[in-house]
């Protein structure tokens, strides 16, 4: 029996040999970074994000901080976040100089709880990044309201979410700008680290351009403090080629999810709810029971492949320490939460083996 696998990156010949192609393209061209893949794959993601403009940048992280630098958040600065995510989300916020307020998250969704973010808001408060865990949209609406209330800027974290949608648009059409990442495991995956900035702020857009290359507005020429942060033509290939079966790939994944929840309904477990008028990408799919650990060993038994996103709530983490308050909602989740495989690879037998797997450590 083969074991199922959470992720799996292994690529169908045709694929393959047509990004063997590109890249042997872009090495023949001599031409590495800032060229006409960047370009392309920049115009083809806004273009799928239903977006004014796209920025490539060297990674996910980067793409958050550049999101903050763009709009002026920094030194003095609090921004409001969540702990139920990657560290790499706060991590953005102090590499900037800013400080990470944590809020809880919604117990249905599990994002940001907007009731708790009303609460944390204070006459420090810079701006709101708000995560689509797992490609799970956030309540943009209300997270609207409270950001034009306030005065805040508004950042999607978009890593998870390629292709998620919010009130029929693409996220990252619902803030001052939206960071999303390449990593290999995403949805949308490069061969390595990537990343880009979407926004419909022409402003922002040009500011991003210059600070991703060390802020300079021409050759040698220093304006801005940036970084040096810039998606490099090999991966740019190989994301046009990727891109264009991603919607593909999510209409797969949502098959999968919806297989899991009707044949699993009936058991005591929870799933992650939608927001109204919204789709996931399903990055991960994940199911909740006090029984995890237990659950996921039982599954590994029989070949099956489960992981905790995220064992450790962010705030306390050591890093973290001094900006920890109880998220009481957050702590829970994480003693609950496993990801069971959604990935577009699976066969029909394998996800029938998954779900009677699940069953059966229930029924026992």
């Amino acid at each position: 029996m083969r074991p199922i696998k959470l992720i799996d990156l292994s690529l169908k010949e045709d694929l393959r040999s047509e990004i063997l192609k590109d890249v042997a393209n872009v090495i023949d061209s001599k031409n590495y970074v800032l060229g006409k893949n960047l370009e392309v794959l920049e115009k083809n993601f806004s273009k799928f994000c239903q977006a004014r403009w796209a920025v490539g940048v060297g990674n996910g992280t980067d793409a958050l901080r550049l999101c903050l630098r763009a709009l002026g958040v920094g030194r003095g600065d609090k921004v409001l976040t969540v702990a139920f995510t990657s560290p790499f989300t706060a991590l953005a916020i102090l590499e900037e100089g800013a400080t990470p307020v944590f809020c809880d998250i919604d117990d249905e969704t599990l994002t940001l709880d907007v009731k708790d973010v009303e609460k944390k808001v204070d006459k420090k408060t810079k701006a709101i990044i708000c995560v689509h865990i797992y490609g799970n949209p956030c309540n943009m609406q209300k997270i609207q309201k409270i950001a034009k209330l306030h005065k805040l800027k508004i950042i999607e974290d978009a890593c998870q979410a390629h292709g998620a949608k919010y009130h029929g648009k693409h996220v990252g059409n619902f803030s001052d700008a939206a960071a999303f990442s390449f990593y290999p495991t995403k949805n949308l995956g490069a061969m390595g680290d990537a990343g880009m900035v979407v926004t419909n702020s022409a402003s922002v857009a040009r500011k991003i351009k210059l600070l991703r290359h060390g802020g300079q507005t021409r050759r040698f020429w220093h304006e801005f403090i940036g970084i040096n942060s810039r998606l490099d033509e090999i991966q740019a290939a190989i994301l046009n080629i990727k891109l264009k079966n991603l919607e593909n790939q999510n209409k797969k994944r949502r098959a999968c999810a919806q297989f899991y929840q009707s044949k699993l309904s009936d058991m005591p477990i929870r799933f992650q709810k939608l927001q109204a008028n919204s789709v996931s990408s399903y990055h991960i799919f994940t199911i909740r029971t006090k029984l995890r650990d237990k659950l996921k060993k039982y599954l590994a038994s029989s070949g099956i492949e489960g992981d905790i996103y995220y064992p450790y709530p962010v705030h306390l983490q050591p890093l973290f320490a001094k900006y920890a308050k109880r998220l009481p909602v957050t702590e829970k989740v994480c003693r609950e939460i496993l990801a069971v495989p959604v990935h577009q690879n699976l066969t029909l037998k394998d996800k029938d083996l998954i779900v009677k797997s699940i069953r059966s450590f229930f029924l026992k």
